[in-house]
């Protein structure tokens, strides 16, 4: 649109009308509008394939759960935007949360793609990503930054990040132990069943390890990754009893859920009892024969007629 304006200039030999126009301004303004229209339909299609992708429920967002505390023991605190809070059995964990337990505490959470993450004493886990979709699976990335923790890993891309290491796998229980031996910063990762891939966090150190069933791997800040050895019985069993919280540490001698504290701090929600039914036999008919037998005589006179 063109904006004319006119002028009128008098002069001893004529009058001059002239005409001003103003098409750069107009043009600015539709090319701006036109900007405008072609970033709103880029953000609402892409949130159309966010949708598509990974399903309307599916997508975890930072207010949504991702996964709620299924079971304590003593202590846990969750962090969140900055604040934190006791945990509590029944709690949701939303993504970028943190968690981590005090001494002889234990935590054990349960994600939305049937992922299990158990804690041990004075560790501290981040759910740093959650992408999830019940039709095309999803991926989680965890970021331990201290202590133990045993995963069972569900249907998604499984990423735990630690200080050296980065461990991928899908469908396996993994432990992992990180902290500071001799000064250095390190991590253990023991693979209970299936496989999975270990790398260094370290981008100058290259090189991918598969780690199978039954073998373990111990790295250190600033080293190259060893090859995968068998992971020594006892190294498996200490791991395993620190993330293990047992059925027989539960408090269920009253029928309803117990509370705050039951053996050992423990806090765990159980089902109410059920009684078992019991089998009884059908009921059969056995004959019985009964015999009489007198031990004293009897006269019986019978008269006829």
């Amino acid at each position: 649109m063109k904006m004319i304006t006119k002028f009128v200039i008098a002069s001893p030999f004529a009058i001059v009308i002239a005409r001003s126009y103003r098409p750069k301004q107009s043009r600015l303004i539709a090319q701006d509008r036109l900007r405008r229209s072609n970033l709103l339909i880029c953000l609402f299609t892409a949130y159309c394939l966010l949708l598509t992708t990974f399903g309307f429920t599916g997508f975890a967002l930072a207010k949504d759960e991702v996964a709620t505390v299924v079971a304590l023991r003593n202590k846990a605190v969750i962090e969140r935007d900055k604040r934190k809070t006791e945990a509590k059995v029944k709690d949701g964990i939303l993504l970028i949360d943190t968690v981590s337990t005090l001494e002889a505490s234990k935590a054990k959470m349960l994600f939305i793609d049937d992922s299990v993450l158990t804690l041990g004493e004075k560790s501290k886990v981040v759910i740093k990503e959650f992408v999830y979709s019940k039709e095309k699976g999803g991926r989680s990335i965890f970021n331990l930054i201290d202590g133990k923790m045993r995963a069972i890993v569900g249907k998604t891309e499984f990423e735990v990040h630690t200080p050296t290491t980065v461990a991928a796998a899908r469908g396996t229980v993994i432990l992992f132990e990180t902290g500071i031996l001799n000064g250095r910063k390190f991590t253990t990762i023991i693979c209970l069943e299936g496989e999975g891939m270990v790398r260094s966090m370290d981008p100058n150190i290259k090189g991918t390890l598969t780690l199978k069933q039954g073998m373990m791997i111990t790295a250190f800040e600033g080293k190259s990754l060893p090859s995968p050895s068998p992971a020594p019985p006892a190294v498996v069993e200490r791991l395993k009893t620190a993330t293990t919280i047992t059925f027989d540490d539960y408090d269920i001698s009253s029928p309803s859920p117990p509370a705050e504290t039951g053996i050992g701090g423990l806090v765990f929600e159980l089902p109410p009892p059920v009684t078992p039914p019991i089998d009884q036999p059908p009921v059969q008919n056995t004959p019985v024969n009964i015999n009489v037998i007198f031990t004293t005589p009897v006269n019986v006179d019978v008269t006829f007629p």
